[in-house]
């Protein structure tokens, strides 16, 4: 929606290639792109942030399947942050926060959400989101 949660993602991509270059950075779109491909990346990954914008008090359809079938794996040792924008009510980054919980990862505290379209401030908040994903 507005592309602001894209921007969103790939602001914490840049963080994390200025941070850590020698991390390994995947962006995907789960709406394009095959579920079992990215599954597999989360495999071979110690940490994942999943973005979604708030559409109808929710998450995206897209985004909640492949959470669901994220579920059915019950990953282990792993860190996950949320992040996603809104326009009223803002539910997307708690209800991704609660479902990756239960997906079994390790849920960070560093989380934005960012009311409409993300501003400069908002971009430099993603800079925590990264520094919590590659911290040991």
């Amino acid at each position: 929606m507005w592309d602001g949660t894209k921007q969103l993602a790939h602001a914490l991509e840049a963080h994390l290639r200025d941070l850590a270059p020698d991390t390994v950075i995947k962006v995907f779109n789960i709406a394009t792109t095959d579920k079992n491909e990215v599954m597999t990346e989360v495999f071979k990954s110690k940490a994942i942030a999943v973005g979604s914008p708030t559409v109808s008090n929710d998450i995206l359809s897209s985004v909640g399947g492949w959470l669901y079938f994220l579920k059915e794996l019950k990953f282990k040792g792993k860190k996950a942050a949320a992040f996603g924008c809104y326009g009223w009510s803002g539910e997307s980054v708690k209800t991704l926060q609660k479902l990756l919980g239960e997906a079994g990862f390790e849920v960070l505290e560093a989380s934005h959400r960012v009311n409409w379209n993300p501003k400069d401030e908002d971009f430099l908040q993603m800079r925590e989101v990264a520094k919590a994903l590659i911290a040991d």
